[in-house]
């Protein structure tokens, strides 16, 4: 299907870049995988002459050039040691590029340029950025120097170039070239050897964010050392087509350095960890140093010429230079560190000494206002007043140690503060009489705190703007308020005893207030019997524990007699008087455990758990005549006689449900009242379950 032009438009073709080839390992692949074809191809189509062997040695320098690119590419995702790391790495390319383009262009103009002895010393040279890659110091050590790196690296760095010019380039020039040649090929074997069995050692120590580094590392040594190993054993048996052909060999190590360098990614932990220094790292590795120098040192003696012993001589004087400073600058920096220490030292025991007195201060109010703040998540826990006055003794004796005291309290129907809760071992007692012409509640509002170095605190509890009471404290040692330095003291206990004032007079009006809601939600304010809802409640509830237990359970509805009648002809007054004196008497002759409750209007309900139908209606018949002889008792309060209808209903006799009980009940209540009132209906058996 054709493209909208209006879409084409807008899309802009890519540029092509050759980075973005070689950071895809997929692309890299097929770039490697070209290039090992041309050489395949050049032997194949060439020979292995000087025609195969360029178009070879040509793509073995691509590749080279491949390695050296992907390897720049990490060292510029990289940073701190990383970043050295994979410049070494860089730099170990171009020492195997060097040799690869001077075989190159020897083959291809049919000259050589080095001999081949020369070119396995040059070879070799990779050698050298690859060891000083293995024994990279950290830079992330806590203290450490970025000089100290750099003098770390310059003594690696003279002791490798050393070693290189004593065991390969200055033997070579009292070699003929056939000997040359063998020595040098053992020699780059041993190489390999040294470097791979460095790499793992140093794995043994490395910190973890080092260890993926080295690890790349010994998988591109391995590799170099396998083709080492191989081209070297197929050149010492002139095996010319084999070594020809081996070309496509030499160029794994710079496929695995490609691979290796454009799949690796930054830790983010390299800049959180350090590598671990101890007395024996720094002795082990100063002294490896120093006895490979003086190895090589003793072996130059064979070359006895001034050259090699001025070489000698330079090398060895640098590295004693370089060791000598390394150890000044780690004197100077240590002095530095510990003058730092010290005056940071001075300045903190200063700073010490200066807050030393305020520590006990501090310690004892944030222990008292911990206190304060769980007393008020306790208080808030509480469900009544009753609870939270029994568990304060025990708190206000922790928050105010060595001192008596009481909470007292004022209610709206005493004229004198009651003491609801005390501590310590000195009795005070709240106040016996009011100043004439003052209320309590007045009285302790306008109570002021006593002069300073008192042995008395006396707090008001005000919530709301409405007097509840006052916390008094009185110190038990009487003797040390002539202490100046009680002064403080006093003033800190003073602000702790507001503190919690201030707590205990908010949790007291709110239990006070939830006690009177929760009345006014469950009882019925005439009557003073529980409503209609908090009746279902229960209802319910002991039916289902009645079932679970196997046990009876009881319902009485009861109904005044003409209530309506009796309100019209004395009045709604008196209504309400029949009404209370009703529910008293109801009251008084049911058990602790039954519930009276009103149901609405003239109509009341018993709930009667553990009482089977003919307990109940026994009961119900003892209620009625009470009420009855009510008139007869209060003649005063009761201007008529008053009467009532009872239906009775009992679980499991009458009823298997909550639902069907109330109703049989009410069933009940109806017969009586259609039977001509006054009188007590039970609920037939008969109709259980309908």
């Amino acid at each position: 299907m054709p493209l909208d032009p209006a879409k084409s438009a807008t899309i802009a073709p890519r540029p092509f870049s050759p980075m973005a080839v070689l950071t895809s390992p997929t692309r890299l692949m097929a770039v490697v995988l070209i290039l090992l074809v041309i050489q395949a191809l050049g032997y194949l189509a060439l020979g292995t002459g000087r025609a195969g062997r360029s178009v070879s040695e040509l793509a073995l320098i691509l590749h080279n050039i491949i390695a050296l690119v992907c390897t720049w590419s990490a060292f510029r995702r990289s940073c701190g040691v990383d970043r050295l790391f994979w410049l070494l790495f860089s730099v170990a390319q171009i020492a195997l590029l060097v040799p690869a383009v001077i075989l190159g262009v020897s083959t291809i103009t049919n000259h050589n340029l080095v001999s081949e002895a020369t070119w396995r010393v040059l070879y070799c040279l990779y050698g050298t950025p690859i060891l000083m890659m293995v024994l990279l110091p950290a830079w992330e050590v806590v203290g450490r120097r970025r000089a100290e790196t750099y003098l770390d690296l310059a003594q690696i760095t003279i002791v490798t170039c050393l070693g290189f010019f004593t065991f390969f380039y200055l033997p070579l020039q009292h070699m003929v070239p056939d000997d040359a040649l063998l020595r040098n090929v053992d020699l780059s074997n041993l190489e390999s050897v040294f470097l791979m069995l460095t790499i793992l050692l140093r794995l043994r120590s490395v910190p973890p964010h080092r260890r993926d580094s080295l690890q790349r590392l010994g998988l591109f040594l391995l590799f170099c050392a396998l083709v080492t190993f191989i081209g070297n054993w197929l050149d010492a048996r002139g095996l010319l087509t084999w070594s020809a052909w081996w070309d496509l060999g030499w160029s794994l190590p710079y496929v695995v350095a490609s691979f290796v360098s454009i799949t690796w990614t930054p830790d983010p932990r390299s800049a959180h960890e350090s590598e671990s220094r101890s007395f024996t790292t720094f002795l082990g590795r100063n002294l490896v140093l120093a006895t490979y120098l003086i190895i090589i040192h003793s072996t130059m003696d064979e070359w006895p010429t001034m050259q090699h012993l001025v070489l000698s001589n330079v090398a060895v004087s640098l590295f004693l230079v370089a060791f000598t400073v390394r150890l000044a600058l780690t004197e100077y920096h240590q002095q530095q560190e510990i003058t730092h220490r010290r005056a940071a030292q001075n300045e903190l025991s200063e700073a010490n000494r200066t807050i030393s007195d305020l520590l006990e201060e501090a310690r004892i109010d944030a222990s008292a206002i911990a206190q304060v703040s769980q007393l008020s998540s306790v208080l808030q826990a509480c469900a009544s007043q009753a609870e939270a006055f029994r568990i304060l003794p025990e708190w206000l004796a922790n928050i105010f140690p060595g001192t008596s005291g009481c909470l007292t309290i004022l209610h709206l129907h005493q004229s004198h503060p009651e003491q609801v809760a005390r501590w310590g071992t000195i009795h005070i007692a709240a106040p016996s009489k009011e100043p004439p012409g003052l209320h309590p509640a007045s009285q302790v509002a306008t109570e002021g705190l006593a002069p300073i170095h008192s042995a008395h605190i006396s707090v008001p509890l005000v919530a709301g703007g409405k007097a509840l009471g006052a916390l008094l404290i009185h110190n038990d040692d009487e003797s040390s308020v002539t202490d100046p330095a009680a002064s403080n003291e006093f003033s800190r206990e003073t602000q702790i005893a507001y503190s919690v004032a201030e707590h205990l007079s908010l949790a007291i009006a709110n239990l006070h207030l939830r006690e009177t809601l929760h009345l006014e939600a469950i009882r019925d304010p005439l009557t003073e019997l529980y409503n209609r809802r908090y009746m279902q409640e229960v209802l319910n509830r002991e039916i289902h524990r009645a079932r679970r237990r196997a046990r009876s359970f009881a319902v009485l509805m009861l109904d005044l007699d003409h209530f309506k009648n009796y309100n019209d002809s004395f009045g709604h007054a008196a209504g309400d008087m029949a009404l209370r004196l009703t529910a008293q008497t109801l009251l008084q002759n049911v058990r602790a455990e039954d519930l009276c409750c009103r149901y609405g209007g003239e109509e009341l309900v018993v709930l009667m758990p553990e009482c089977s139908l003919h307990q109940a209606a026994t009961r119900a018949e003892q209620i009625r005549q009470r009420i009855k002889n009510m008139h007869t008792e209060r003649p005063a309060d009761l201007p008529a006689e008053v009467t009532v209808s009872i239906g009775v209903a009992a679980y499991p006799e009458t009823a298997d449900s909550a639902e069907v009980l109330f109703r049989r009940a009410d069933e009940s209540l109806y017969q009586a009242k259609h039977a001509g009132r006054d009188r007590v209906v039970s609920a037939r058996a008969s109709s259980a379950g309908a």
